[in-house]
């Protein structure tokens, strides 16, 4: 049966008023591997720095139209697609709105000239006068940026499509786009960029913590209901509601926010091999540019952008440190790495 299906079956339990039992299943492997993709969205200050350096960068006009392609910027930085967006919505809606977001567009356009010459076309239309200044001719066809053409014109991309599309119904052209992006406008420029680096990075490390620790806290109550319940309020066998029922009203409640280490099997907060297996894994993949984060995601087994599974997963090392709290893979990494640069290799 579909995993999907079961949700459903669990959600309608109880419905027709009947009695219905949940099953819950505990199993340490599962909370492990959880546990560390809930790391896989965090962001190191330096990458935050580096992104919005290119966000705010010289060349992006204020009150004009920037873009950044998705793609390549969540390779270059190693983060997420969804977790670039997370932080420029921030900067939109945070306590200073310095950009407005705008809808994404694919930015990068291939005018194909079918049946006037382009120049003759561009004579009795400024739009395609300012696409054929601002194209790149590539095997008989224009390559430009959307967003230089809208600026230009003073005009929004939508505006430059429509335009395009009715040139293309008339039989005159017909266009590719490619490069999807996310697009923006600056409305302030931070006094101090390094402030707000920090300020990004403190705050997306706060939303991780707390996933970690509702996930603990889940992993907590599962693990007292399994082995710590003393079956003396009307618990008995594997019929533990009444227990369950009480710890989560206390966890609503705020008298249990967080796990009790008494009944949750905690993580490694070390072990013997992993500063040598970390050294024998940067010496052994000198090609590439590691980060300490990155270092930790391939030791937990986490797919990035800038190491995706599908490369980093046949790794003798992918995944074999999951065990171990994330953080202190990291200030491993970061130990070894210090060594490493510092020794040239």
């Amino acid at each position: 049966k579909a995993l999907k299906s079961t949700y459903r079956e669990t959600g309608r339990a109880g419905r027709d008023g009947r009695l219905s039992h949940c099953h819950l299943l505990f199993d340490s492997t599962t909370f492990y591997k959880i546990r560390s993709l809930s790391h896989s969205d965090g962001i190191d200050e330096y990458a935050m720095s580096k992104f919005l350096n290119q966000i705010f960068s010289s060349g992006n006009t204020m009150g004009c139209i920037c873009s950044f392609p998705k793609e390549s910027t969540s390779r270059k930085f190693d983060i997420k697609e969804e977790v670039l967006l997370t932080v420029l919505t921030q900067l939109e809606i945070g306590e200073e709105q310095y950009l407005h977001l705008l809808p994404q567009f694919s930015v990068t356009c291939t005018l194909y000239f079918h049946k006037t010459s382009p120049q003759l076309l561009a004579d009795k239309d400024i739009l395609l006068r300012s696409i054929l200044n601002k194209s790149e001719m590539k095997d008989g066809s224009y390559v430009f940026e959307v967003p230089r053409v809208a600026n230009d014109m003073r005009i929004t991309m939508n505006e430059v499509f429509d335009r395009l599309q009715k040139l293309k119904f008339s039989g005159e052209l017909s266009y590719e786009l490619k490069d999807p992006a996310y697009c923006y406008m600056i409305l302030k420029r931070p006094d101090d960029l390094n402030a707000l680096s920090a300020n990004l990075t403190k705050w997306l490390s706060e939303v991780e913590n707390s996933k970690i620790r509702k996930l603990d806290a889940m992993f907590a109550l599962a693990y007292y209901a399994v082995k710590g319940c003393k079956k003396t309020d009307g618990c008995s066998g594997s019929e533990h509601t009444p227990c369950i029922q009480k710890r989560i009203i206390d966890y609503f409640s705020k008298k249990e926010g967080t796990p009790d280490d008494d009944y949750c099997t905690p993580l490694r907060k070390s072990s013997t091999f992993l500063q040598s297996d970390i050294k024998v894994f940067l010496q052994s993949n000198s090609f590439a540019k590691f980060t300490p984060r990155a270092v930790a995601r391939i030791m937990h087994g986490i797919s990035s952008p800038a190491f995706p599974a599908a490369t980093w997963a046949k790794n003798h090392f992918w995944g074999r440190y999951m065990e171990v709290d994330f953080p202190v893979v990291i200030e491993a990494a970061k130990a070894e790495l210090v060594k490493f640069v510092g020794k040239g290799e």
